[in-house]
């Protein structure tokens, strides 16, 4: 940090509130799988809306285990300050969005005097084990980035796919054995503005597949791995139960169409069972059994969308998990596979004899015909909607 001190500044305007002078992660990953992060970051603060700058927060679950966190101040004079480990402090992240329980938890140190002329940073080490072996390296901020530094250590027979979104391509440097570095300089910085497409869709940003020589536990080479990932972690999960069944019967009868029941089975998922999210461990992304959804008569947008398609099934109709990253942006064909989906709904293969031209929000696919797309946790009214003018064709069912 005080080689930083008297190094140029990349280029910004009067409004910048701050420049990050360096960036730098690295990734250390074990023969087991376990991976060690380290990662600074240093920033000269230019406005007072930059003190910022000078709050630090880590987060830590199942999957992640922070080690050691530390921070300084280089102040344009005086002394320098430095905060320790044991002078952060942990907390959960309290109850948000129908989240029952979680196990992610945020670490928060405040490095003092991050005032205009100082220089801040920190250093974050982390240990992880992840359930899908994918990094994202996020080098573009909110401010100007001066130099940006990701470097990959892994052990032999190992390899690695990186893939760069939004950014051209910069080539990586091997220096050392089985260890790579990318740089990238002098990053202009985006903007935040009020209805401005989410974070990840226009970040510069690399994505880094880690493959074992195994093949297990690979990170998303294909969206075909993707599927295989979901599929894998719902296998079972559809099985219905005797309650189940005896429900669907209760929920069909008397009505004449297959169109009818299929209503009747949504709107029941839909406004029956409570949202509620259990995220811990490998609950952020399997789903519960149905039949553990059902008894307990709630679940998260994967419980409904299993518990739906369990009910349908029983009917003979098929549907498929269909998962989705809500940040408008950030997923599309020729973006490289991710981890990072949090929602899940449905598509539900429509019988040929269903042919109401009120069914909106059809697909329709060249194996399976129409489709339609469906989310079993909106549990608004097609009347509801129509009288808020949504125009989202998932609620019109």
């Amino acid at each position: 940090m005080h080689a930083l001190t008297g190094v140029s500044l990349p280029e910004h305007d009067e409004k910048t509130d701050a420049v990050l002078l360096l960036s730098e992660e690295v990734l250390t990953v074990q023969g087991s799988g376990k991976i060690r992060r380290l990662t600074r970051e240093a920033y000269k603060i230019l406005r007072p809306s930059g003190r910022s700058y000078g709050t630090v927060r880590a987060y830590s679950s199942a999957q992640t285990k922070i080690l050691n966190m530390h921070g300084w101040c280089i102040p344009a004079q005086g002394k320098d300050y430095e905060v320790k480990d044991k002078e952060a402090v942990e907390t959960s992240l309290g109850v948000v969005n129908g989240e029952l329980a979680s196990d992610v938890r945020m670490k928060v140190m405040k490095i003092p005097e991050p005032e205009p002329g100082n220089i801040v940073g920190y250093e974050i080490e982390e240990e992880e084990n992840l359930y899908v072996l994918q990094d994202r390296w996020m080098f573009q901020e909110a401010v100007p980035v001066r130099e940006a530094r990701y470097t990959l250590q892994l052990p032999p027979g190992w390899e690695f796919k990186a893939a760069w979104m939004n950014a051209a391509e910069s080539k990586s440097t091997a220096i050392g054995n089985n260890q790579w570095q990318w740089t990238v300089s002098d990053v202009k910085e985006i903007r935040r503005e009020e209805e401005m497409p989410p974070w990840g869709g226009v970040a510069g940003q690399m994505i880094v597949s880690l493959i074992p020589p195994d093949g297990s536990r690979k990170g998303f080479v294909s969206w075909a791995d993707v599927g295989k990932w979901s599929s894998m972690l719902a296998q079972g999960r559809r099985d219905p139960s005797p309650e189940i069944k005896q429900k669907v019967a209760e929920l069909s009868a008397g009505r004449a169409t297959v169109l009818a029941k299929m209503q009747a089975l949504a709107n029941y998922v839909q406004r029956d069972i409570r949202y509620v999210a259990i995220e811990v461990g490998i609950g952020r992304w399997q789903p519960h059994p149905a039949r553990d959804i059902y008894n307990n008569h709630y679940g998260d947008c994967k419980d409904k969308a299993t518990l739906l398609s369990t009910m349908f099934q029983e009917m003979g109709v098929d549907s498929y998990y269909i998962v989705v990253n809500t940040a408008r942006g950030a997923v599309s064909p020729e973006t490289p596979p991710q981890r990072y989906f949090n929602h899940m709904i449905l598509g539900i293969r429509l019988p040929d004899d269903v042919k109401d031209p009120s069914l909106k929000a059809l697909y329709l696919d060249p194996v399976l015909g129409r489709v339609l797309i469906f989310d079993p946790t909106d549990e608004m009214t097609r009347s509801e909607v129509c009288a808020g003018h949504c125009k989202e064709a998932t609620r019109c069912w």
